[in-house]
């Protein structure tokens, strides 16, 4: 039986918020290594390390919905103020994290992050990693008027709710770990800042292996940003990492956004554009090789037919005339 999210806010949504975090909470005991073949800056995090920056997450994430109640904020505001507030979240969880650590980034360091394709990549889509999410968990699901998923009357399920909860984590941790990888400028560096505070596993003993695993994060991030993501919007779909009893999992959801399509640059709107030549063009190809393979039958078989009833005429004219 399908359970739906409280409509408007009352007792009744306090409550299923507040069910909600702690099976979130629950959740961190859980396997929380990946299970996918898509690489996360978090993999290279030991367990204890990792369930450490989700709980970091997640009380700021309360925080700020408690500050929102109190200031009074209308869904409105949210939507205009929801990208600086997803920074912020992302700001005081990072700040957090490190004093946990006792660690020290610099704001320049994390700032020259910043500006990298997975940080452009998250914020992009800032408003089904964090707003929708928010409406949700304190107005209700009668004040989500963005229409972003389909559901019939506003009958949310609570395990969609629960879903984008555990995607907000996921990818606001991993976001907050690849900001601390790249702040140090050189891979010796990295190494020695991984292995004194005891943060990498222990399948990253060398500097070749966190090297290697660097690599593989930024050329992920590239192909991610350039020809995923630009496919994912085309399609009016929307990546969500999950947690499970086996580990992080991912999948796809349908989202509307064709708004998005706007925020693209440069290689991802030619992306778009061989999409569409794709879509115009192959069913045509397609078409043309359909045709062609059915001549090529016809002729193939008109020759062997015309061929054995030559060779039945011979043999029967040999036989005649014997």
């Amino acid at each position: 039986m399908i359970t739906y999210w409280p409509g408007q806010q009352g007792t009744q949504l306090n409550q299923q918020v507040s069910c909600l975090f702690k099976k979130i909470y629950i959740k961190l005991n859980y396997n929380l290594y990946n299970k996918t073949s898509q690489i996360l800056s978090i993999d290279i995090v030991d367990a204890h390390i990792k369930k450490e920056l989700f709980k970091v997450i997640l009380l700021e994430l309360e925080i700020l919905i408690l500050d929102i109640i109190e200031l009074d904020v209308t869904v409105s505001d949210l939507e205009l103020l929801n990208k600086r507030i997803l920074v912020d979240l992302i700001n005081k969880s990072l700040s957090n994290f490190q004093q946990i650590l006792n660690i020290e980034i610099s704001s320049e360091q994390i700032s020259a992050s910043s500006k990298s394709m997975f940080y452009k990549r998250l914020i992009l889509e800032h408003r089904l990693l964090l707003q929708n999410l928010l409406v949700y968990l304190i107005f209700g699901s009668f004040d989500d008027g963005t229409k972003t998923y389909i559901f019939p009357d506003n009958k949310i399920p609570i395990q969609h709710v629960e879903i984008l909860l555990d995607n907000l984590i996921i990818q606001v941790a991993d976001l907050i770990f690849y900001l601390i990888i790249n702040a140090d400028g050189s891979m010796i560096d990295l190494f020695y800042f991984l292995k004194v505070n005891k943060i990498c596993r222990n399948t990253y003993a060398s500097a070749r292996s966190i090297a290697t695993f660097k690599n593989n994060l930024v050329w992920n991030n590239y192909l991610c940003y350039y020809f995923q993501q630009p496919r994912i919007i085309y399609n009016n779909r929307y990546q969500v990492w999950i947690f499970s009893t086996k580990g992080l999992h991912c999948q796809y959801i349908y989202a509307y956004r064709e708004d998005d399509l706007e925020f693209l640059e440069g290689l991802q709107v030619l992306i778009i554009v061989l999409l569409e030549l794709q879509d115009f063009i192959l069913p045509k190809i397609q078409s043309i090789f359909v045709l062609i393979g059915r001549v090529w039958i016809y002729i193939f078989r008109y020759a062997i037919t015309n061929s054995f009833k030559i060779i039945l005429k011979s043999i029967a004219i040999v036989m005649r005339s014997k």
